[in-house]
Formats: structure tokens, sequence, C-alpha cells
């Protein structure tokens, strides 16, 4: 299966391919061999060359959220039509969620000043918590969401109004 993976600087190619009862993954030009079991709570342990690791895949359309060490990887299914992939909506400066889940706690209120890389909200989902990041510099315009409040995927949660360029 080829993927895209995306990282915020740039789409990198995977390729995941079987190799008996195990793996072989492919990362831009390194290649390293895993083993993944399915856990009785859905969620896989990956034994790579970089130790054992539990992560949990959530499926939707041609895009896979593996969700590993308390943060969210996206995965893409190339399309073969398009060549280079168009703008993914959640990429800009407002925060959506990823994935269905419940909002543990808001770590920011408008009108507080944001810089990229800094959590906004914690997110349970699958029995994991994660902090969704800024993904601008910029000043919180409004917070969607409160403590507690259950969220599907695509749901707004934050809109950030970016900082001027100088």
């Amino acid at each position: 299966m080829r993927l895209n993976f995306r990282s915020s600087e740039e789409d990198l190619p995977v390729e995941v391919r079987p190799d008996g009862k195990d793996w072989t993954v492919r990362i831009a030009d390194a290649e390293f061999p895993l083993q993944a079991l399915q856990a009785r709570d859905g969620s896989w342990l990956v034994d790579t060359h970089q130790g054992r690791r539990r992560l949990w895949v959530s499926v939707h359309g041609d895009e896979r959220l593996v969700f590993c060490d308390g943060r969210v990887h996206r995965l893409r299914v190339p399309d073969p039509e398009q060549g280079e992939e168009t703008e993914d909506p959640g990429s800009g400066p407002n925060l959506v969620a990823e994935m269905p889940g419940k909002i543990v706690k808001t770590l920011v209120a408008a009108g507080e000043s944001v810089e990229a890389g800094q959590a906004l909200v914690l997110i349970e989902s699958m029995k994991m918590e994660t902090e969704l990041l800024a993904p601008v510099n910029g000043r919180v315009d409004t917070v969607h969401v409160t403590d507690g409040q259950l969220v599907a995927q695509g749901d707004a949660l934050v809109d950030i109004q970016p900082a001027e360029e100088s």
C-alpha cells in the first residue's frame, strides 16, 4: 500500500508491504522491517528497530490517522489521477477535530496570543489523550468547545487569526 505521510514541512512517500507474516515499511529512501499484532482493545502492537509501540489506526476514506506516543500522524492514499495533492482543509489556521472524541480541557481563551506548536486543546479519543497544537502564530478568535463536550471528526475547535507577517 502506498501512502503519503503529511509532516509540517512536506509529504513523505510511505510504502507498506507484506513480507511473509511480517511487514516491510519504506519511508522516503529508508526501509525497515516491522512486526504488527492486533491487540484485544483494537490497538496494534508494533515492533520496529526502535522498539515496541502501541498505536491506534482510524480509517476515513483515503486517510489513515495513526495515534502513537500521544501524537496524531496523518497518512493519505495518493490519488493516481491527481498527481499533486490538493490543500488539506485541516491545514489552515483554524483547529478542527481530526477524529471523534471528548474535550478534556481547553487551554486557551478568545483574545489570547498563541504560537505555532502551542497546545490549545486536550482531547480524549480511543482511550488516549492528545494535545492539539496551534498550526500558526496568531490570536485566538473563537473557542468553539467547552470541557467535557463530545466532538465529531471535522468539528471546529478553535479559530485563530494568523499574525501579520512583517
